[in-house]
């Protein structure tokens, strides 16, 4: 999940481990805590690698 920039630490986005336009604020989640901020938390997720494709998000 990448976080903003600044003094806030709001989410970002949530992106695979692979994703080259995660950046350097990016901290790994555990599947479970990505399923979460994605689905409850309304973090939204990277247009590009798309990790709410990955069989079993949606």
């Amino acid at each position: 999940m990448r976080r903003t920039a600044g003094t806030k630490t709001t989410p970002d986005a949530v992106h695979t481990d692979d994703c080259g336009t995660a950046g350097k604020n990016t901290k790994p989640l555990a599947r479970e805590q990505a399923l979460r901020v994605i689905t409850e938390d309304g973090v939204t997720v990277c247009p590009y690698c798309r990790p709410d494709t990955d069989p079993g998000v949606l």
